[in-house]
């Protein structure tokens, strides 16, 4: 029964050991363009890493493709922080100084205006410190030493593009594949064309170099999307049975083996595996920034039980954080309707205990 389902098996240790030792070590987009988001420490040991496995990295065209058009796109979101906080600290102090003036205004041992007075001061002192940040911050557009080095790391280890016959064709097997969620690609089917397809065509050239080269396969990913992870409860398991199933199948060799990582489980490993030093601060790094790159920015609710609600309707993400432990959730394939729904109820509390809390898988995010 194992060799008919393998891909319904978790490898052994043994096994993953061999896959470390034998195997190719493959990245998605979003692990390189996570890079940006780095700390210097962390980026320099990620880039440790790749340098160690140099010989044995490679990346479809598709994923180099999307790292090119994606990353001044990334870059301008991290240069944007900078106004984006400042703004945030104005507008809570603002909002700080209306709730304390409403009702606190006069009281006979609490001085109002010295505790705003102090809140000023200590914004003023972050918001000089955010400047000087962002003056230091790196012109990734006129010089991208991040580029330059992943350059010299993948010269000559990026996959051939498809023909625009051989696209046409992929794109109407990924609309057959959509139509009953045959993974991966199937929760971004309501993005743009061609953008939807993205995930499909990564899969196909993945599945050609492992049948070319016929030695084991390591794909790194921080997409946490169920159309890539079989997911319990809220949490990440392990990788889609049917998706490791349909690559060993199409292989066809006993030998070939094939496992995935989100980047903090990758850097774990690695670690270990080129026995260097335990990093648990890089680990957990990697960990937030691919959490928070699958957030989404949240409003707050006039509610006792929700503190907040945000919604992309790209992946149908909605992320609620509640009011008692100040804990967030991520609820996966919410329909537009029901987060508008939510959104325009009376009371948020009631709706999301009736329509949202056990109607849809979750996950927690902090």
């Amino acid at each position: 029964m194992r060799n008919l389902f393998r891909g319904y098996y978790k490898p052994t240790p043994e096994e993953i050991a061999q896959i470390w030792h034998e195997g190719i070590f493959s990245f998605d987009t979003n692990v390189l363009l996570h890079i940006y988001s780095y700390t210097p420490e962390t980026r320099s040991k990620f880039f440790e890493i790749l340098g160690q496995l140099k010989e044995r990295i490679w990346i479809p065209h598709q994923v180099a493709y999307e790292y090119q058009k994606n990353r001044l796109y990334v870059i301008a979101n991290q240069v944007k922080a900078y106004e984006d906080i400042t703004v945030i600290l104005d507008r809570n102090l603002n909002s700080l100084k209306q709730e304390l003036f409403k009702d606190y205004k006069r009281h006979p041992f609490i001085n109002t205006r010295n505790i705003i007075k102090t809140i000023e001061t200590a914004l003023e002192e972050i918001k000089s410190d955010l400047t000087r940040s962002h003056e230091q911050h790196p012109n990734y557009v006129e010089s991208d030493d991040l580029r330059e080095t992943l350059t010299d790391l993948l010269e000559g280890k990026v996959g051939k593009p498809y023909s625009d016959e051989e696209l046409e064709n992929i794109y109407q097997k990924a609309e057959k594949r959509f139509s009953y969620k045959k993974p991966p690609g199937y929760k971004d089917s309501k993005k743009s064309l061609p953008k939807n397809y993205g995930d499909v065509v990564l899969w196909f050239q993945l599945i050609d170099y492992a049948k070319y080269m016929q030695k084991p396969l390591i794909f790194v990913t921080d997409d946490d999307k169920e159309d890539w992870w079989l997911k319990y409860e809220g949490e990440t398991i392990e990788p889609r049975p049917d998706l490791v199933q349909e690559i060993l199948s199409e292989v066809g060799l006993e030998e070939f083996k094939f496992y995935m990582y989100h980047s903090d489980q990758f850097l774990d490993y690695a670690l270990e595996f080129f026995n260097l030093p335990n990093q648990p601060e890089a680990i957990q790094e990697a960990r937030d920034v691919m959490l928070q790159n699958a957030a989404t920015k949240r409003i707050q609710v006039e509610s006792n039980y929700i503190r907040s609600v945000g919604y992309d309707p790209s992946t149908q993400i909605l992320e609620a954080e509640f009011r008692h432990r100040g804990e967030v959730y991520q609820y996966l394939d919410v329909p537009p309707e029901v987060y508008s729904a939510l959104m325009d109820a009376s009371s948020h509390g009631r709706y999301f205990v009736a329509n949202i809390k056990d109607s849809y898988s979750y996950r927690k995010v902090n």
